[in-house]
């Protein structure tokens, strides 16, 4: 477990935090897991939901296309990454 913590650490904040998730999710699933995952997937799961909650529905229809989907990517992941916040259980 601890290669994928240290895997998810190095990711840092590349693509809104969905690397490093994945990276944490797979070291709580490992055969010897880490404990202290779960809290920087906490931490991460909490920075999801202030990005999601800052997210305004901003008027895209007089932006290029390369900045709409710049800006489309971003709602998806952090939207994805709020979801996945949500479907975790709160026991930890």
């Amino acid at each position: 477990g601890m290669p994928f913590n240290q895997l998810g650490t190095l990711a840092g904040s590349k693509y809104y935090n969905v690397e490093a998730t994945y990276c944490y999710l797979r070291c709580i699933q490992s055969e010897v897991s880490f404990e202290g995952a779960y809290g920087n997937l906490k931490r991460l799961y909490d920075k999801a939901a202030k990005m999601y909650h800052q997210l305004k529905k901003c008027e895209t229809r007089r932006l290029s296309p390369s900045k709409k989907r710049g800006k489309d990517i971003k709602r998806l992941l952090v939207s994805f990454m709020y979801l996945q916040s949500l479907l975790q259980p709160k026991s930890r």
